[in-house]
């Protein structure tokens, strides 16, 4: 998946999560370069719906928690 497909797909994923009321979203990444690990925070700390995010014990994915 290329950066751009990444991007709108990361977005379009916090929209399903708010339109379906989760609590958190988890976006998985692995390990790699960090290039969507990256990508992934930019746009956590970007959206007005994300208040927090860590990344999961073995940094293989990034948790949000969701705000309403």
């Amino acid at each position: 998946m290329r950066y751009n497909q990444a991007r709108i797909a990361i977005e379009n994923h916090i929209t399903n999560c708010i339109n379906s009321n989760y609590s958190h979203v988890r976006i998985v990444h692995g390990h790699g370069t960090g290039a969507l690990r990256n990508l992934t925070k930019e746009l956590f700390e970007k959206s007005e719906f994300i208040n927090e995010f860590y990344l999961e014990q073995n940094f293989i994915a990034t948790i949000g928690k969701l705000n309403y």
